[in-house]
């Protein structure tokens, strides 16, 4: 191992002197003594220098305050010096990176919220005073629940992680609506995002009002084209190719029909949550057993099991219910080859929460088609699902109906393997049959 030239001198230094006393010891006929006195001696300078280090670096290490060193003490004193010129220079390269960290933060359009994981806020934005009427300075500290008192927002504040963005009612100007959504970072650490989606709100309403118009619209004259054709197929004058045509116009009418009552459907649907104490309590495992009834005839050459726990029932629209389990199950057969085998269970995940799920063995979904299943006349393969007599809007319905109930439509599929269509429905819209036997 090199030694540094301050050790060097350090152990010369004193080499020296122990030389110079040893003499002096034989010279005066008692070197042992002087040995001694000298080795004393020198521990005690040294422990002195070594506490006026102490003292120098508990007091701050300040360059002006050095005590006067020599040989290694003056090589620790250097290395201090060294490293806190250079912890200087990192902390104010930290304190630049979040200054401009801080003012880029500080000028986001949307509120941003850093809270703890007692929800305690720990820094917030310019945009959340505008936005959520929360002072950066003065509310540091407060739990934002308290300053936030809306039902909805507590709940989704102490949800699980992962859930989707909550539209509340903006604190500062109630006219304004802001999708509050939460992100983990850091250790015990949320970060709140609210923006300001009014605009997009109002789109979505008149969107919503338009479809329901034409659908409405739509209606009354597809009643009558369809009543005038049931009169023309009654002519025994008809020929077989004119018959051959109306049947056609009616197959297409039948269609456009169930265009017109899926979108009056979807549009009651869309936005509108269901309180948790609205609906009735629905027998899920009767209304299962109702469902499949009707699909003998078109699913002769399926096999199709059911496991339910007839004793696990929801609160919620039973007409909506009906519609969002019957549009998987529907699906699962028109969509699949004949000797499919389809599965269908009504039971409770691992946390209580109770879903519906459709799974099969068929030829299954692309990935890159799943993200997508849900929109509006989105087909896979739209030749097969015009074939099938599919509207290409059973899934956006099934996805309305579970967003209005607190659930979460989950799709999943393997090509070759198969597809697992799971609405999951939140803990609290589980009743079981002794509770609801008492109401």
């Amino acid at each position: 191992m090199k030694l540094s030239p301050s050790l060097r001198s350090e152990i010369s230094w004193v080499v020296a002197g122990f030389i110079g006393v040893l003499l002096i010891g034989f010279a005066l006929g008692a070197p042992a003594i002087g040995v001694v006195i000298y080795l004393a001696c020198y521990v005690a300078w040294l422990l002195l220098r070594m506490n006026a280090l102490v003292s120098w670096l508990s007091a701050g290490a300040k360059p002006s305050e050095a005590p006067p060193t020599t040989g290694l003490s003056d090589e620790i004193v250097q290395l201090v010096h060294r490293e806190k010129k250079y912890s200087r220079k990192q902390k104010n390269r930290y304190r630049s990176t979040l200054a401009q960290f801080n003012s880029l933060a500080s000028d986001l359009p949307d509120a941003t919220v850093v809270l703890s994981e007692d929800h305690e806020i720990r820094w917030s934005n310019a945009a959340a005073l505008n936005l959520l009427n929360i002072h950066p300075d003065r509310d540091k500290g407060q739990r934002i629940d308290n300053l936030i008192r809306i039902p909805e927002f507590r709940e989704f504040l102490h949800s699980e992680e992962g859930a989707e963005e909550l539209e509340i009612p903006g604190p500062v100007a109630h006219e304004k609506v802001l999708a509050v959504r939460k992100v983990r970072t850091g250790k015990h650490m949320k970060v709140l995002i609210a923006a300001d989606i009014t605009q997009r709100v109002q789109v979505r309403e008149m969107r919503k009002v338009f479809v329901a118009d034409v659908s409405h619209e739509l209606r009354t004259p597809l009643t009558v084209i369809r009543g005038y054709l049931e009169m023309l197929r009654d002519d025994s004058n008809m020929d077989e190719e004119t018959l051959n045509s109306l049947d056609q116009i009616t197959v297409q009418s039948d269609r456009m029909r169930g265009i017109v009552e899926d979108l009056l459907q979807l549009s009651k649907l869309e936005g509108n949550l269901l309180g948790k104490s609205e609906g009735t309590v629905v027998n899920v495992s009767n209304m299962i057993e109702s469902m499949i009834a009707p699909l003998n005839e078109i699913s002769a050459d399926h096999q199709i099991t059911i496991q339910v726990d007839p004793s696990l029932q929801l609160m919620g629209s039973e007409s909506e219910l009906y519609s969002a389990f019957n549009n998987l199950l529907t699906n699962a057969v028109r969509y699949t080859d004949p000797g499919t085998k389809i599965q269908v269970v009504w039971d409770t995940d691992h946390e209580g929460s109770p879903r519906y799920s459709v799974s099969d063995n068929g030829p299954g979904i692309e990935a890159r088609h799943l993200s997508r299943l849900s929109e509006r006349f989105y087909r896979v393969d739209a030749s097969r699902s015009r074939d099938a007599g599919g509207t290409g809007l059973g899934l956006a319905i099934v996805k309305h109906a579970a967003q209005r109930h607190g659930g979460v439509l989950n799709i999943s599929s393997t090509p070759g393997t198969g597809s697992v269509f799971t609405i999951t429905f939140p803990a609290s819209r589980s009743v079981t049959y002794d509770s609801a036997a008492n109401q």
